[in-house]
């Protein structure tokens, strides 16, 4: 996430479909509208039925470019993907037409929950639902020609992970990032990594009091907690030893998106650990969103080592300060 943010337009684009209902009275003043790009996907993979792979491709590619330059990479492992979600399409057809049927009004209604704590929010990115060929359910992204910063929902991909009653929460938590990126830059040591999405758990668990592990994002691709909580000193350590690290793909995927995590941890344990930080400071997420980069560190940390010295964890604190300036983009 960056900080530089321009307000987003209401794009009107042929078929294109607008969403802009407003069902709460804070977000009537001001409605977040967002571009429909999935059903011009699904209307080109219905019309080229029939042709070859390869005018599938260069056909969906066309259309759904000429809509949003350069959403839709032009080399081959992008080719690989349409075709393939092209040929899955039929299959998952029904879940991907409800996902569209239902974010508008998921959408409407986490925007509302979410001005009750931020009543001045609005999207600093131009947002898209659109076939994400199995890359995200969501995410902020620039996009070539031009780097434009964009928000993105896949549509395909939430229809897998949020069709049913995790969608909303799942909204406020992506739009959460953008509220954090007003004062907190992206940063690559691994702490930073932790604390952006302990946050974004920490406010969907404010605006949806009551909400499950699985509204929180908290047992994907399987359940976080439990584990997590089994092997606690272990996590806590983890953090505590890399805190500063410059975050690798191998440590990051680690600790929030999947895939080899530390032994006994289970995948995507950061996120559990850094919602654990944000609860440990004793301050509403308000306060904490408006953290800057250099005030957010001393406070995951003083968080952090509050949870060490509760659970006796048998590692060393990390340092005051921090050895490295906190990068930015």
């Amino acid at each position: 996430m960056h900080q530089t943010w321009k307000r987003p337009l209401a794009f009107i684009l042929g078929s294109i479909t607008i969403a802009a209902s407003a069902s709460m009275s804070a977000e009537a003043n001001h409605p977040i509208p967002y571009v429909d790009l999935a059903i011009p996907f699904e209307k080109a993979v219905t019309e080229t039925a029939g042709q070859t792979e390869g005018v599938r491709i260069a056909t969906i590619r066309a259309q759904i470019n000429a809509l949003l330059p350069g959403i839709y990479a032009a080399n081959a492992r992008a080719d690989g993907r349409i075709a393939s979600a092209v040929r899955r399409f039929p299959a998952e057809k029904a879940g991907y037409d409800r996902v569209i049927a239902a974010f508008p009004t998921a959408l409407s209604s986490a925007i509302g929950r979410f001005r009750n704590v931020f009543p001045d929010f609005a999207s600093p990115l131009p947002i898209y639902l659109y076939h994400s060929l199995g890359q995200r359910d969501g995410g902020s992204d620039y996009l070539q020609p031009g780097k434009r910063h964009v928000m993105l929902f896949g549509a395909d991909m939430i229809a897998k992970y949020h069709s049913d009653d995790s969608l909303e929460p799942f909204l406020i938590h992506e739009i959460f990032h953008l509220e954090h990126a007003r004062h907190f830059a992206d940063c690559d040591q691994l702490w930073c990594t932790v604390w952006q999405e302990g946050l974004a758990v920490d406010a969907t668990d404010t605006m949806m009091r009551h909400a499950t592990d699985h509204q929180l994002l908290l047992d994907i691709p399987a359940p976080i907690r439990a584990p997590t909580e089994a092997h606690w000193t272990d996590a806590l350590c983890f953090v505590a030893s890399h805190f500063d690290d410059t975050a690798s793909e191998a440590t990051a995927s680690a600790l929030v998106m999947g895939g080899h995590p530390p032994k006994k941890l289970p995948d995507r344990f950061g996120y559990f650990v850094g919602f654990r930080l944000a609860q440990a400071t004793g301050s509403k997420i308000t306060r904490l969103s408006r953290l800057d980069n250099m005030d957010a560190r001393a406070v995951a940390r003083d968080a952090l080592a509050k949870l060490m010295r509760a659970s006796q964890a048998g590692c060393a604190e990390p340092p005051v300060s921090s050895p490295t300036r906190p990068s930015r983009d």
